[in-house]
């Protein structure tokens, strides 16, 4: 049969590479819409919210809040009693070898470290360019966290492991020496001090409210003072040694005490709010309170929930080991540590245990949450070698 179209062959050379043609350009066109990276250059961070702890085993650890997955650890040389710190997008971990350590909170890395010749079971705090921290001995020391630079030290006559507060103008802390003290935040000079009548020591944290400060001492007395002169207000009596730094929340204070009692006091007075409440060992753990329920962990291995109206008990739940961690409550979980080695997650509201996380570690500070915003997550005053 005679071929009528001649230069057909051309034809379909000439249309299969037309065809190809336009493929290379489709894929040339939607590769281009797509994102790529280069082989040679790593891919970008993606960073989330973690709880970091630290541990009686040397290390600092991040996890993830929402399963505990492990996202990092630093080994800090020494165990570490204080709790860390998140200030200005950074971390501070205060190991008791005497050093500080500032550390990048994502990826757990070493920035600087101060060395201080004391034990550090403090946990420190900070505002603008200044962090003040408590040592084993007995001296308050501000550094400028810009400089890296120590501005001043603040001598007392006892090792301090009371975390100090910050008011207005002046760094408020407690002493073994029985003294409680207020400096200016600037220069470190004494703008008043307290002596307890027993001479007590003050391990306890203060918490200031409402224009005065709440701590406890070995006398087992809940003090009230004046924040602007240091002078008593009122005194409330426990039956044992106050280790558990207060909590002020809803006209209330609220503390733990050796005589394995938690109490509830009027702010005004000192009065009960309701009878204290007996546990089945002492109380270190500093109280955190959350949606009308106040949580304290207790030497009897349990993490309790109670009702801040009556003081009934609305749940607890047993750990394997002593629990002088406080707990604290982010984002519908509530952590806390435990001596029997765990970071635990559970239910605010009924105590159901969400996840747990062996660290290898006791543990003995209490947990913060770097939710990425350049500060801790942790709102309630607790204990002495807890952030306040």
């Amino acid at each position: 049969m005679q071929n009528i179209y001649p230069n057909s062959g051309n034809m379909h050379l000439r249309g299969t590479n037309i065809f190809f043609a336009f493929l290379a350009l489709t894929v040339l066109f939607t590769s281009s819409c797509k994102k790529e990276f280069s082989k040679d250059e790593p891919l970008p961070d993606v960073f989330t919210p973690s709880v970091i702890i630290s541990s009686q085993n040397g290390f600092v650890y991040a996890l993830d809040p929402a399963t505990g997955r492990k996202k990092w650890e630093f080994n800090a040389g020494a165990n570490v009693q204080a709790s860390p710190l998140i200030y200005k997008e950074n971390l501070y971990i205060a190991a008791e070898n005497g050093r500080l350590y500032k550390m990048d909170p994502l990826k757990g890395t070493l920035k600087k470290t101060f060395v201080i010749p004391a034990q550090l079971l403090s946990t420190p705090t900070a505002e603008n360019e200044f962090l003040y921290i408590g040592t084993g001995n007995n001296n308050m020391y501000a550094y400028d966290i810009n400089a890296d630079t120590l501005e001043w030290v603040f001598s007392t006559g006892g090792n301090i492991i009371s975390s100090p507060t910050i008011y207005d103008t002046v760094v408020i802390f407690g002493s073994y020496d029985g003294n409680v003290y207020a400096v200016d935040k600037i220069d470190g000079i004494q703008v008043w001090s307290y002596t307890s009548p027993t001479a007590t020591q003050f391990y306890s944290s203060p918490v200031v409210s409402g224009g005065f400060v709440y701590i406890g001492g070995y006398d087992g007395v809940m003090y009230r003072l004046n924040v602007s002169d240091g002078t008593a207000n009122w005194l409330r009596q426990a039956g044992g040694a106050i280790q558990s730094s207060p909590i002020v929340y809803g006209g209330n204070v609220i503390f733990g005490a050796n005589d394995y009692k938690l109490y509830c006091v009027d702010t005004a007075t000192g009065f009960p709010r309701w009878a204290p409440i007996s546990l089945n060992d002492r109380i270190v753990s500093s109280p955190y309170a959350h949606n009308q329920l106040i949580y304290a962990g207790s030497y009897d291995f349990n993490m309790y929930a109670v009702n801040i109206i009556d003081g009934t008990i609305k749940w607890q739940y047993k750990t394997e080991g002593i629990i002088k961690s406080s707990p604290l409550v982010y984002n519908q979980k509530l952590y806390f540590g435990s001596h029997d080695k765990h970071l635990y997650a559970l239910e605010p509201a009924t105590g159901g245990l969400i996840w747990k996380q062996n660290i290898n570690g006791l543990i003995e500070c209490s947990p913060v949450v770097d939710n990425m915003d350049g500060k801790s997550e942790n709102t309630s005053s607790i204990s002495g070698n807890s952030p306040n």
